[in-house]
């Protein structure tokens, strides 16, 4: 963590509501202590536009704001639109941060949990072969000429390919049902705003990076990664079913 004096951000003028602006005042101090007062300020430069483009956001409660414009930086994750590492989605009237499948990869690296990790959907009339006993993945990917040939096309999978820190090469696969399953029990993934509506294909990578992540850093004691792994719990009821309280930490304001 940290240390930082207690300092002032003048935050442009916005249509944002006032309740929300003094809440991001807030915000900004709990980030200066975390990240440093000049990556605090860029932080809460990009809260502001990504808030002020969204009418739900701005109807929020105010301390959902704060607390997920804190968790990028207790996370170590940008909200840099740009880099599409993380996003802040309305549920509920709650703001809440939604960390992207890049943005668990970015982590995952920092952590030292692998050299190398990244996510491959598998279609219907591609050629797939999954050993997980022996540890053998074959996949021939077939790239549509069209984009409508694209549409058309089946997903039946998606699996993560991880290179350890010993060069061993390992492998996680969700079948489709199951990724299924966790869009079902992801508040809100039928709305219009919900990262399942508009980054489909990113949102079921992250679903099997977020299920290799657990193992790859299972012994991790890192605050960033921890955090990433409650917040993750919290938007993901059903993992909170099946495993209550795995990650109950308490973290310092």
């Amino acid at each position: 963590m940290k240390d930082s004096t207690q300092q002032e951000i003048n935050l442009p003028t916005t249509k944002i509501p006032k309740e929300i602006n003094e809440g991001l005042k807030v915000a900004f101090q709990k980030c200066a202590n975390l990240i440093g007062a000049g990556e605090a300020t860029k932080e809460l430069g990009f809260a502001v536009q990504i808030i002020s483009k969204s009418p739900s956001l701005q109807k929020c409660a105010a301390q959902s704001v704060i607390d997920a414009v804190v968790n990028s930086s207790r996370v170590g994750i940008s909200l840099n639109p740009a880099l599409r590492l993380a996003y802040l989605v309305p549920r509920k009237n709650a703001a809440t941060l939604e960390i992207s499948y890049m943005g668990l990869i970015t982590i995952l690296k920092k952590s030292g949990g692998c050299k190398y990790i990244e996510a491959f959907i598998v279609y219907q009339d591609e050629a797939f072969e999954y050993n997980p006993a022996e540890g053998k993945l074959n996949h021939t990917i077939y790239y549509a000429l069209t984009e409508a040939e694209q549409k058309q096309r089946k997903i039946i999978g998606c699996y993560s390919r991880a290179v350890l820190l010993t060069n061993e090469v390992v492998f996680c696969f969700m079948p489709m049902w199951e990724i299924e399953k966790v869009k079902r029990f992801s508040e809100g993934s039928d709305s219009k705003w919900s990262a399942w509506t508009n980054w489909e294909e990113e949102m079921i990578k992250k679903s099997v990076i977020k299920r290799h992540f657990k193992t790859l850093i299972s012994n991790a004691e890192i605050a960033e990664v921890v955090e990433a792994l409650r917040i993750e719990e919290e938007n993901n009821p059903l993992t909170k079913q099946t495993k209550p309280n795995m990650f109950n930490f308490d973290f310092d304001e």
